[in-house]
């Protein structure tokens, strides 16, 4: 079942790196000296470990970002952090590509009675931690060896910057990762830039870098933005049962009337500026294109997001389903 619609209102000190390109085989919870190391590249910070996988940089910039967005997403869903039906007591929960772990120190807060486990390519996670949450330094592609029997996988901004989608989704469900009944939920941008009252210009640079990234992103890296657009059908096919789908219209800047709607899109100006300085700064720049031009590219985006006169929108898809139940025991 999917649900669309747009949102409805509501009433009135550096690091150096440790990088050793013959290190690349680890397990969950091994840390080696790549592990624990950062790059700095184009006058940004990056992972060490697992170089070059992931595009964006790990630094206090993309904390702020992160951090934003984080709040942003609470906003859109009222406080929540998930729609899957997880229930009110799940004992073991794990976040897929953390980022700076926000989104599992809270769910350990929520759910007192859980252990959370986040898994990122970096180490960039706080010391101080609830004591029911952990972080672990891994490749989310790579073989799960260090737990198992999950009540809930999440994902947030990592399907569209993964090279095999199906590989992980498949692992989750036919191994023990996830567990009979337990529930994967996957949230995510589908980067297409829309409007429904024709204000949106045939020329218009945000959804132009949208167009220019997901070649760059595809070639460069293996990923695939559009992964988003048949993931309930892919989930199906998989095995996956009870899939469903969300979508909510992000307004992108402070064209709305509503108070909330212009807060949000507010919120995500500042976040998707933000990202597309972060993905000009490294892989715009490998890609071959030249400096004037990713400079040029980055200027017409501000000067787009901020006239308000056009409406755009993207959507921001919360896609769940459920591993079947085991099947009911036979009698003695």
């Amino acid at each position: 079942m999917e649900e669309n619609g747009v949102i409805e209102p509501l009433p009135d000190e550096e690091v150096t790196s440790d990088y050793d390109p013959s290190d690349t085989e680890t397990t969950f919870g091994s840390l080696t000296s790549s592990v624990t190391g950062h790059v700095w590249e184009y006058g940004r910070r990056y992972h060490a470990f697992r170089y070059g996988r992931y595009p964006l940089p790990n630094d206090d910039e993309e904390y702020k970002r992160e951090s934003l967005r984080h709040a942003m997403l609470k906003e859109l869903l009222r406080g929540k952090l998930y729609l899957a039906p997880i229930g009110d007591n799940p004992q073991k929960i794990i976040d897929l590509g953390t980022g700076f772990g926000e989104w599992a120190m809270e769910m350990g807060e929520l759910f007192t009675g859980a252990k959370v486990t986040g898994v990122d390519l970096s180490p960039i996670q706080p010391l101080w931690v609830p004591s029911n949450v952990e972080f672990i330094v891994d490749d989310i592609e790579d073989e799960w060896v260090h737990d198992q029997d999950y009540d809930f996988a999440h994902f947030r901004f990592v399907n569209t910057v993964l090279k095999n989608n199906e590989g992980v989704l498949r692992n989750i469900l036919h191994t023990r990762n996830l567990k009979p009944g337990g529930w994967v939920e996957i949230q995510d941008i589908y980067p297409r830039i829309s409007s429904d009252d024709n204000t949106l210009p045939e020329e218009y640079p945000p959804a132009k870098f949208y167009a220019l990234l997901q070649g760059v992103l595809k070639d460069q890296y293996g990923f695939d933005l559009q992964v988003l657009e048949n993931l309930p059908d892919y989930l199906t096919r998989l095995g996956y049962t009870n899939v469903q789908r969300k979508v909510f219209h992000m307004p992108l800047g402070e064209w709305p009337r509503d108070k909330h709607l212009r807060m949000l899109g507010g919120c995500f100006q500042e976040v998707f500026l933000d990202f597309v300085v972060a993905m000009a700064a490294r892989p715009l720049v490998e890609a071959g294109f030249d400096k004037a031009d990713i400079e040029e590219l980055v200027t017409g985006v501000k000067n787009a997001v901020s006239n308000r006169r056009i409406h755009a929108y993207v959507p921001i898809h919360f896609v769940w389903a459920q591993k079947p139940p085991a099947p009911p025991a036979p009698p003695a």
